[in-house]
């Protein structure tokens, strides 16, 4: 995926619409950051990205613009453009005169094809630790290297190993894991991004009654565990096939359940702002 392609006709600096012929992020920037998932015109979870959007800046130097400020420029870029589904990039980074800008703009995406639901997607393992998991801030030696690695493993995500050999969470992704027992088994929130579409899968496993482990899976441990799968905006709950070689079964009556309500949340949270 190319990060530094922006897609429509304009994108959003502080609350003017500006060509994107001829512009290219500085990804390279101090970003703090979210990215929305357009739907038929509405936005997705659109308030529990901008609450996180929030905590991710009170983090921070950079002060959080205010939800009707954000909403403004949300709001102009839809009229600028005519896009009705893709991903919508949200920043605060510094400008070239060292002050503060927030920019909005569409970005490239890849959403799961509907054959990787039924058969499911391979992932790899990739060593890393993220310094603050809770935030979401650009890290772009990251996000390229294991663009590359993903590229060359020809799978669909890699999924980050801390130092103790321990699955954490997904390079663009949350992970979650369901044992014999049927019960659900994920990393602690304080070590991964909170991830949105991660907040409800634990809420529909609160509604159904599914029991809920948050702990970390030492990659050893994957022979003895039946399925598997990752959440996150472009892919919702999409079943993993295969990670570093370990198969899981995706036709699982958990795993259908959950994929099955999130779709019908989908459905309830979907927001126009026009």
């Amino acid at each position: 995926m190319i990060t530094r392609k922006v897609l429509g006709e304009k994108y959003i600096v502080d609350g003017v619409a500006a060509d994107v012929s001829g512009y290219t992020p500085d990804m390279s920037a101090d970003i703090y950051y979210e990215v929305i998932r357009l739907m038929d015109g509405k936005f997705l979870f659109l308030k529990d990205h901008l609450k996180r959007f929030q905590n991710s800046l009170s983090g921070s130097w950079f002060e959080y613009p205010g939800t009707d400020v954000i909403m403004e420029s949300l709001k102009l870029l839809q009229l600028n453009n005519n896009e009705t589904v893709g991903n919508v990039r949200i920043c605060i980074q510094r400008n070239i005169e060292n002050g503060i800008s927030l920019i909005c703009y569409f970005i490239p995406y890849f959403y799961p094809e509907e054959y990787m639901y039924k058969s499911g997607v391979k992932l790899v393992t990739y060593p890393h630790v993220r310094p603050n998991p809770g935030i979401k801030k650009w890290d772009d030696p990251f996000r390229i290297s294991v663009n590359e690695y993903i590229q060359d493993q020809c799978v669909y995500e890699a999924i980050l190993l801390n130092n103790q050999n321990q699955i954490t969470e997904g390079s663009r992704s949350n992970i979650f894991f369901v044992d014999n027992n049927n019960k659900l088994i994920t990393a602690p929130e304080r070590s991964v991004l909170p991830g949105i579409t991660r907040k409800y899968v634990l809420n529909i496993c609160s509604e159904k009654g599914i029991e809920v482990i948050q702990r970390p899976v030492q990659l050893d441990d994957l022979s003895g565990i039946p399925t598997c799968f990752i959440s996150g905006t472009s892919p919702k709950i999409l079943p993993v096939s295969q990670l570093n070689g370990f198969q899981f079964n995706i036709d699982h009556p958990v795993l259908h359940l959950l994929m099955e309500r999130f779709e019908s949340l989908i459905k309830e949270n979907l927001i126009s702002i026009l």
